[in-house]
């Protein structure tokens, strides 16, 4: 699973690096670029927030033996409404369709690379 995730992460930190780039070379689209950089961020640190909380349940669950515990939902949402929120309130910096967006890449990206490390 760790491997999947830093695949799925190594993607979204090159789509930063275009969009980077993008956002430097193409003034007209810098709000919708700033916007998926927005999300991008924070799909990355909500992947590592699940990563950290599974680590965390696997040795509770090893040590302990079956516990029930959350997985932290709640600290994801609030990534994701933050980066929300911020493209709703600077509008003239950010892209808010774009921002909703692209908080999913890291979550969908490492369903394809799942899919493809599965199918070798």
């Amino acid at each position: 699973m760790d491997d999947i995730l830093k695949k799925a992460i190594r993607y979204a930190y090159f789509f930063l690096s275009a969009l980077l780039v993008a956002w430097v070379l193409i003034p007209e689209g810098r709000p919708v670029a700033a916007g998926l950089i927005l999300g991008t961020t924070a799909s990355i640190v909500n992947a590592f927030l699940l990563r950290r909380r599974i680590e965390l349940i696997g040795k509770t669950a090893a040590e302990h033996g079956e516990r029930k515990m959350t997985l932290g939902l709640a600290g994801r949402l609030a990534t994701v409404l933050l980066a929300v929120m911020t493209a709703y309130r600077f509008p003239e910096h950010f892209a808010l369709p774009a921002a909703l967006a692209s908080c999913f890449l890291v979550q969908i990206s490492v369903y394809f690379t799942a899919l493809t490390n599965n199918n070798k």
